[in-house]
């Protein structure tokens, strides 16, 4: 072992790469945890003290596939919100269904602002979630309309509270993000901890990105919007065609900087139920890999760059110390810079996690880091080859 600066051109051109590697993966997740993370504390702030908040009358949309009993806690947990205002809780259920039916007349002798309405039968070549959906809007009595849907956890009583509170009749707003993601308590099986982390990261893109201006998603599970938002721009209309798109390409066609907000309190961040979590957390995001191909506005460059940065400063950083062998200060030099990037990305991703309530990784953050690209890129291939359902006429 020696000590030298005396090195080639391709060694010092390796360890420049592993460098700038560092800085745009370290400098990415740090500006996106820190982000979420004051995004958070804003809320958390403002949930603590909302005692002279005037709320408007809400409409909550449900929607619902034939999940009788997943409806019964469901509407339960919403029915008593405490919620200060009028409020009316529509159920759009996919098609006719006596078990639906049962829950919302037994629930509605106690609760008259329930209300149940379903999509046709015999409805085909379109996507019947965009109809049950639409029909649920046009159902609102009230101008902010809230979503969820089954497989959503209410956490707090308080939930409608953070959602609600950014509407009044003076704000520009009209597109409230909010978030929904499974709980360590829920899903604590097989790959939970790789879930959690790649949960975050795209998390990361869309949350950081509606929180500095620039909002082109939400979750299905927890997104309000004004009605008005939703007929001026005559609904899913510009992506009738596909299946889905109605927590993104819609979002994308009337969410903007100045008239969005992003919901990140505490008690307004939801829960998710499933029954497998790994199929059902790899179906959402093969169906908004394939979506995000219709958006306009979305932030692709950096947060893919900064995933395939991790791997990529790792291995030119192996490289440069096999071409110099025996160089102990392109031994140190690389290994300083991978510490670097093994503490900022651990620190960053477990700031995202706990400023969005998911499970918190510790040591585990840097080998998930490093095998995210080739994650994404696999989801991506399963996407365009999946058999799920696309387009309205598949």
């Amino acid at each position: 072992m020696y000590f030298s600066f005396d090195i080639s051109p391709a060694v010092s051109a390796l360890l420049v790469l592993t460098a700038a590697a560092v800085a745009v993966a370290v400098v990415y997740t740090a500006v996106q945890s820190r982000r979420i993370a004051r995004a958070r504390h804003f809320c958390d702030i403002a949930e603590s003290d909302d005692s002279d908040m005037v709320y408007e009358p809400v409409s909550v949309v449900v929607y619902s596939q034939d999940e009788a009993e997943a409806l019964d806690k469901l509407l339960r947990d919403i029915l008593t919100q405490d919620y200060p205002a009028d409020m009316e809780v529509i159920v759009v259920n996919e098609g006719e269904s006596s078990d639906v039916r049962d829950v919302v007349d037994m629930l509605k002798n106690e609760y008259p602002g329930l209300y149940l309405t379903n999509t046709p039968d015999g409805a085909r070549n379109l996507s019947r979630k965009k109809l049950a959906l639409t029909l649920g809007v046009k159902a609102a009595r009230h101008s902010v309309v809230v979503h969820t849907a089954i497989g959503a956890e209410i956490l707090s009583p308080r939930w409608l509270r953070g959602m609600a509170r950014h509407f009044s009749q003076a704000s520009p707003v009209e597109v409230v993000i909010g978030y929904a993601a499974p709980s360590a308590d829920s899903d604590f099986g097989r790959g939970a901890r790789c879930r959690a982390f790649d949960g975050a990261v795209r998390a990361a893109r869309w949350l950081g990105a509606a929180v500095a201006g620039h909002p082109f998603r939400a979750t299905e599970l927890n997104v309000a919007y004004r009605r008005e938002a939703f007929f001026r721009n005559k609904g899913f209309s510009r992506s009738l065609n596909l299946h889905f798109g109605d927590d993104d390409i819609f979002i994308s066609e009337i969410a903007n900087g100045e008239n969005t907000a992003v919901e990140l309190g505490g008690e307004s961040i939801l829960g998710v139920l499933a029954h497998d979590y790994s199929a059902e957390m790899r179906r959402t995001a093969m169906r908004h890999i394939f979506t995000e191909g219709h958006i306009r506005r979305r932030p692709r460059l950096w947060a893919s760059l900064s995933s395939v940065c991790v791997p990529l400063s790792l291995c030119s950083a192996v490289a440069a110390v096999v071409l110099e062998s025996g160089n102990s200060f392109v031994l140190s030099a690389s290994a300083v810079m991978e510490v670097v990037l093994a503490a900022g990305i651990t620190l960053g991703w477990r700031r995202v996690q706990e400023a969005t309530g998911v499970r918190v990784l510790g040591a585990s953050v840097f080998p998930l880091a490093l095998g995210y690209p080739f994650r994404r890129a696999l989801l991506s291939v399963r996407a365009r080859y999946s058999k799920q359902k696309r387009y309205t006429w598949d």
